[in-house]
């Protein structure tokens, strides 16, 4: 017997997850849990219902049978058949996935929805507290977690596809008194050993000019080697290194 899909990508035009359902998917659908004895948090994709329409999502809530808390048990009408320990969160996927979502709803006018849960919040605040984590995120969440970050600093944060991205994995733009800013961002989650070296920087930089953008920056979990360092420093205004001691401040600085 095959193995069941651990996460279902995402793709423009996504459908809800109920059988018979026509309507796109407005949440992805999250199971959550907390093991207080390990100091451990659980945060992944239900591949087992992982994208439901808002009236889907609000019936799925409704109709819960059970506790919503760490180790709890509660029954849900579309989410959770696998009967995990733990319960129900919800992420609107025009957060997750604005470049995807915006391309595949444009014909379809979908509407922008509220999340029940602030899931984004939780996790971000989790790490601020074991900032030690980032190292397990995989490479996609930590780029979501850096667009999160940068959307409380008043970003306005665009992923870009997995593929492709072109040297850049988010594009953040600010406008201020004196103009439009377009930062172009490339996130590396790398472990401490595994300093970001010089090529990455000039690579930033390139691709920054090429597209005319404000500034190339990178993000790290790690540091940067002195060439890079040498590199980036006569062109401060042009590029940003932030390192694992940048990121520990932007968690903290989300706490307040």
């Amino acid at each position: 017997m095959a193995e069941p899909i651990k996460h279902v990508s995402y793709e423009a035009g996504q459908g809800c997850s109920v059988p018979e359902c026509a309507r796109l998917a407005e949440f992805e659908v999250y199971l959550y849990d907390y093991y207080p004895s390990q100091d451990m948090e659980f945060f992944e994709q239900d591949y087992t219902c992982p994208f439901l329409c808002s009236d889907h999502m609000e019936e799925n809530e409704r109709e819960a049978i059970g506790e919503r808390k760490p180790r709890g048990s509660v029954d849900y009408l579309f989410s959770n058949k696998s009967h995990a320990q733990g319960y129900t969160k919800y992420a609107p996927v025009t957060d997750a996935y604005p470049l995807l979502y915006s391309i595949g709803s444009a014909a379809v006018g979908a509407k922008l929805v509220r999340a029940v849960a602030a899931v984004n919040d939780e996790l971000v605040r989790h790490l601020a507290c074991h900032p030690e984590l980032l190292y397990e995120l995989n490479p996609r969440r930590f780029e979501e977690l850096v667009a999160e970050l940068l959307k409380a600093q008043g970003f306005e944060p665009t992923l870009t596809p997995r593929s492709r991205d072109g040297g850049r994995d988010i594009l953040a733009a600010r406008s201020d008194a004196l103009g439009n800013l377009l930062y172009l961002v490339e996130c590396k989650r790398y472990a401490p050993t595994n300093k970001v070296g010089v090529e990455l920087v000039r690579a930033i930089h390139g691709v920054t000019q090429a597209e005319r953008a404000t500034k190339g920056v990178i993000v790290t979990t790690s540091s940067f080697t002195k060439g890079a360092i040498a590199f980036a420093s006569p062109l401060q205004y042009a590029i940003g290194l932030h390192d694992f001691e940048a990121l520990k401040s932007w968690l903290s600085d989300f706490q307040h």
